[in-house]
């Protein structure tokens, strides 16, 4: 599990990054994250431009937490990782949907509490619910969207499956 520490660690060192050091983190991401980055721009390719790069900055941040949290290198990701996290992350979702009674709901989302990895989800949620660098608000659909594509994004660095109990 990567910690908060490693978390709050990635934040502070790339609020600290110049513009020019930024775009070299952000090639290097593309460089060592090519079928991810792919995937992110594909899936967010229908969206505005500020939910894509939003999305990748998220994405790059928890790439950023996740190698300050792991002794090893992460490797680059192949696509049928990364879609095998796509399929868990739509499974959640639908469940999720289908779901009318507001109990469930509750408990589906208590479950991200006890998720592998607490502190990357509760990041990106906290950063999806803040206001963007024009002021405005993320519609609900729109925090829906970028959530979804974190999530498979958290599930497929860390390796970790989505915690889908039977729901009835």
């Amino acid at each position: 599990m990567i910690t908060n520490e490693a978390v709050e660690q990635a934040c502070a060192e790339v609020g600290d990054y110049t513009e020019e050091q930024m775009a070299t983190e952000f090639e290097r991401f593309f460089k060592s994250q090519p079928n991810l980055c792919e995937f992110i721009v594909e899936l967010t390719g229908d969206s505005e431009q500020r939910i894509q790069e939003l999305t990748l900055f998220l994405s790059y941040m928890v790439l950023k937490a996740v190698e300050k949290g792991s002794p090893m290198d992460v490797p680059s990701l192949a696509p049928e990782r990364i879609e095998a996290a796509f399929r868990e992350s739509e499974t959640w979702i639908e469940r999720m949907n289908e779901s009318p009674n507001p109990e469930t709901q509750s408990s589906i989302l208590s479950g991200l509490a006890t998720d592998a990895e607490p502190n990357l989800l509760h990041y990106v949620i906290s950063e999806i619910n803040q206001p963007l660098d024009d002021g405005t608000q993320l519609a609900d659909e729109q925090k829906g969207e970028v959530f979804f594509v974190l999530k498979t994004v958290i599930t497929t660095l860390s390796g970790t499956s989505i915690e889908t109990k039977n729901i009835q």
